[in-house]
């Protein structure tokens, strides 16, 4: 599961991680849209996310929660809570498998918030990479148009795995976190192999994460400010 995260780069720090670190064979979009810092990123906000689109590669702002071309409205998809898509079944289902194959993208976040369970509560985490101050969460997108009013929506879905051994003493299931090796593949409309796929949603290795609690104001999704990511002593 993962139903929280953060994303407190600036644009300067995105455009350098992802534009500017590396050649890509696609034409670039430079133009990255509007956003600023969230602290408590929720299912159904609007967040970042990088694809190859048209041919060329850049940012586009996307709902978080899969809405696929066979749901009637917006809100029948919610029913479902396509938020996040199993690694493990993602090519068998049917309203993840065509996105899995033809339209990845990469959400770039901070880092994710996860819940520890104990006999009497559960304690919030915030889960980052040591040594990256922004991690490449794996996602697919869909463009779904309303019949009623062609409105259309742009969504994603991220890819969970099972969790690591560091991620064991607080869930047992973590985000796929790709590494800077395995993002041009990801993103390539023309990588159409699921095994070939599937190879690159490895888990990622326990060394490369931390975490510290913080405090309970992140259950609530009105909660949105810097305070979410204080320690806990």
């Amino acid at each position: 599961m993962c139903g929280r995260a953060y994303a407190t780069y600036s644009e300067e720090e995105l455009i350098f991680r992802y534009l500017n670190r590396k050649p890509w064979p696609w034409p670039i979009e430079k133009l990255v849209p509007d956003f600023k810092p969230n602290y408590n990123m929720c299912p159904t906000q609007i967040g970042l996310a990088l694809s190859v689109h048209e041919e060329k590669l850049g940012f586009r702002q996307m709902r978080w929660g899969l809405v696929p071309g066979w749901a009637k409205t917006v809100k029948d998809a919610d029913k479902y809570s396509m938020i996040n898509a199993k690694a493990e079944e993602i090519s068998e289902k049917r309203s993840y498998s065509a996105a899995f194959r033809k339209r990845r993208c990469i959400v770039p976040v901070s880092g994710f918030f996860e819940w520890k369970r104990s006999t009497t509560s559960k304690k919030p985490f915030a889960i980052f990479l040591k040594e990256d101050s922004i991690m490449s969460l794996a996602g697919v997108w869909e463009s779904w148009t309303s019949k009623e009013n062609g409105e259309v929506v742009e969504s994603f879905a991220v890819l969970t795995t099972a969790a690591n051994s560091f991620m064991e003493n607080i869930h047992t299931r973590m985000p796929v976190i790709l590494g800077p090796d395995k993002e041009e593949a990801w993103l390539d409309p023309d990588v159409t192999d699921e095994l070939k796929l599937k190879n690159l949603l490895s888990l990622c290795s326990p060394d490369n994460l931390g975490a510290f609690e913080i405090s309970t104001k992140v259950n609530s999704p009105k909660n949105n400010s810097s305070e979410i990511l204080k320690r806990v002593e």
